[in-house]
Parts: C-alpha cells; structure tokens; sequence
C-alpha cells in the first residue's frame, strides 16, 4: 500500500489561510482555539446534493473511467424517482462539460430521459478517416463500442440496475453539426457483447 505524504510546510501554509479566512483580525493567540470552535459551530453545514456521486459515475461510463460505483446509493435510495436524480446527475454534469475523452472526441452533453434511459452526446473532434454515415457507422463501430463500453464497471452496475445509455456521436461542420451514429447499451447489449 502507497501512502502520500503531504509536505509540512505546505499543510501549515493551508490551516494558516483557512484560519486567516475564518477569524477576524487581529486575534490573539489565545483567543484562536475559542473563536475557532465558534466559527465551526455557527457555519452552515455544506449542501451536498444526493445526485453528485451519480453525476461522476455518468462521467466515468462516458469517458471510459472506473468510479467504483459511486453512485449506486443514491439509485438505490430513490427506487420511487430515479430519473429525477438521474436528471439532476445530468445537469450536474453538463456544468463540467465539454470534456476531451481523447484525441478524437469530446463529451458534449448529458440528457436524462424518462424510463431511466441516459443520452451521452459526444462530439468527434479530429477524426481523420473516411467520411461516415449512419450505415458504415453500424457496421463498423457500434459492435467494438459496445464492446469497450460495456466492459467498464459501472456501466454494468447502471445496466443491472435498469438504466439504459445511448452513446450519439456527432460532427461538427462550418455549417452546423451532423449525426454519425448511436450506440446502445443496455444489460442485454452487454451480456451479448461481452460474450
């Protein structure tokens, strides 16, 4: 097991301006602890939206990146309303969005739709080979995509549970954006690709 050591002088240099934020000035040296433990009681307590370890289990089915199911909780929690917290994971996630998922695409954007269905936009930014259509898009790539998709952790913990992804990939042009293709991802999709 690796641990991280935090050098000293860099962990004093942050509770010192933690302190210089929270306590007014000038302030004796023996007043600190006493007014430091009546800032702490008297700060509201942070708001933590249920739908934040959600938002980046969507952000890792999408680019390909393991959370260690961080958002299972809080499906499992709201059996009675998934999709609004899947909604509110999107909107969450959009605020962090356009991210680069490799040399070649770009995740756009988020949607939530009802039925526990997830749309993942994603946008291909330097694609260098041949033009595609929706066709040679199915042929050619929608099996392997599957494929790698469907191998990530918590896109399979998502489809146990119900949700269902749709992968869009798009282009943009001078004149506007055009679809290249969609790939689905649901348990069924992913046991069959898998195999």
């Amino acid at each position: 097991m690796r641990i991280r050591h935090t050098p000293l002088p860099a962990s004093l240099g942050l509770a010192a301006l933690a302190a210089a934020l929270l306590l007014p000035l000038p302030l004796t040296a023996r007043a600190a602890p006493a007014q430091l433990r009546n800032a702490a009681a008297s700060a509201p307590a942070p708001v933590i939206d249920e739908a934040d370890p959600l938002s980046r289990m969507l952000k890792g089915a999408a680019t390909g990146q393991n959370t260690g199911a961080a958002g299972v909780p809080e499906l499992l929690r709201n059996t009675t309303r998934p999709d609004n917290v899947l909604a509110r994971a999107c909107r969450q996630l959009n605020d962090a969005l356009p991210i680069e998922i490799d040399g070649e695409t770009r995740l756009r954007r988020c949607q939530s739709v009802p039925g526990k269905h997830v749309l993942f936009q994603l946008e291909l930014t330097n694609y260098r080979g041949p033009m595609l259509d929706l066709a040679s898009f199915e042929v050619n790539y929608a099996a392997p995509l599957q494929r790698n998709i469907c191998a990530n952790r918590d896109v399979e913990i998502l489809t146990k549970l119900g949700v269902s992804l749709m992968f869009r990939y798009m282009t943009r042009k001078d004149r506007g954006e055009r679809r290249i293709g969609d790939v689905y991802i649901n348990a069924p999709i992913c046991t069959a690709a898998l195999r």
